[in-house]
């Protein structure tokens, strides 16, 4: 993996095959907060026939914003400890998600995201909590019992 720069740019996103995968466009990016664009596709709908997107994409969506942001604040890669999503109103077309820092600890950040739909409507409210495995020790050899 290519190391972190002190700027987020598109190809910062395209690092992981999962996001590429998604089409992910950044927007708008500066200290503690990130845009993300989600292009609609229809491999992304609930169910064939539905014009609603599946939550588990509109869930990704947010689990990246949540960890870009935390990113542009304290410039190293982070990992989702924990994530909570409401999904508000049926997510339809092209998605727009912003992640904005609340906390900055030793370890952990606090980030919340909010997902709209082309229309401006909010389709989904989220917050992680990040840890920053650089900070004391690694994950690395980390064993989960």
């Amino acid at each position: 993996m290519p190391e972190p720069t002190a700027d987020v740019h598109q190809k910062d996103l395209e690092i992981s095959p999962y996001q590429r995968a998604l089409g992910l466009q950044l927007v708008e990016v500066s200290e503690g907060e990130i845009r993300v664009r989600l292009p609609f596709r229809d491999d992304f709908l609930r169910v064939d026939g539905s014009d609603w997107l599946h939550g588990g994409v509109v869930s990704a969506l947010i689990d990246v914003v949540v960890g870009w942001a935390a990113y542009t604040a304290v410039k190293e890669h982070v990992a989702t400890a924990d994530l909570r999503i409401d999904l508000v109103r049926p997510a339809r077309g092209d998605l727009e998600a912003v992640g904005v820092v609340r906390k900055i600890g030793g370890r952990l950040c606090v980030v919340d995201a909010e997902v709209r739909d082309a229309g401006g409507k909010v389709v989904a409210l989220g917050r992680g909590t990040v840890a920053r495995p650089g900070r004391r020790g690694s994950f690395e050899g980390d064993k989960v019992e």
